[in-house]
C-alpha cells in the first residue's frame, strides 16, 4: 500500500476515534481525567519556594526555613562570631551553608519523591479531597546537622 494511502487511513481512523471520544462514546485516555480535574495545590507566594518551579505541584512539601538554618553549621558560625556582611569570613560561610541547604532540599525532594518544596503557607491546598501537604523541617535539620 503507498504510504499516502496509508497515511490516509491512518488520519481518518484518528479523526473518528476522536469524535467518538467527543460525543461520549469513548471513555477518556488513561490519566486524562486527571488532567482535567486540575492541580490539587496551588503556590500562592513563589517567593518562598525553595526547590522546583512552577505555579501548580503535584507532590509538594513545605518546611520553616529558619529552623532548618539554625542548625547549618556554618550559619551557627556566622551567628556565634556575630560576623557581618563586612567580614570575609561572613560571605564564604554563607556561601557553605546555603549550598548545605539547597543539597539537604534536592536529596529529600529526590528521596521522597517532592517536586517542590516551600516555606509553610507558601504553596496551598485547592482540592479538599487532596492530602494534606507534608512538613520535612525534621527530615531537613536531620540532614543539614550532619557533618560534611
Amino acid at each position: 500500500m503507498p504510504p499516502m494511502v496509508r497515511h490516509a487511513r491512518v488520519s481518518r481512523f484518528l479523526a473518528l476515534i476522536g469524535i467518538a471520544g467527543l460525543a461520549g462514546l469513548l471513555p477518556p485516555p488513561v490519566g486524562l481525567a486527571e488532567v482535567k480535574a486540575g492541580p490539587s495545590y496551588e503556590v500562592v507566594d513563589a517567593d518562598q519556594i525553595y526547590y522546583g518551579d512552577g505555579t501548580a505541584p503535584a507532590a509538594p512539601a513545605v518546611t520553616v526555613a529558619d529552623d532548618v538554618w539554625a542548625q547549618i553549621p556554618e550559619y551557627k558560625k556566622i551567628v556565634d562570631e556575630d560576623l557581618g556582611e563586612d567580614d570575609a569570613a561572613y560571605h564564604l560561610l554563607l556561601a557553605k551553608a546555603t549550598e548545605r541547604f539547597e543539597k539537604a532540599l534536592a536529596k529529600v525532594a529526590k528521596r521522597d519523591g517532592y517536586d517542590m518544596i516551600g516555606e509553610v503557607g507558601a504553596i496551598a491546598v485547592k482540592d479538599k479531597d487532596a492530602a494534606k501537604i507534608p512538613d520535612i523541617t525534621k527530615d531537613l535539620i536531620e540532614i543539614v546537622s550532619r557533618a560534611s
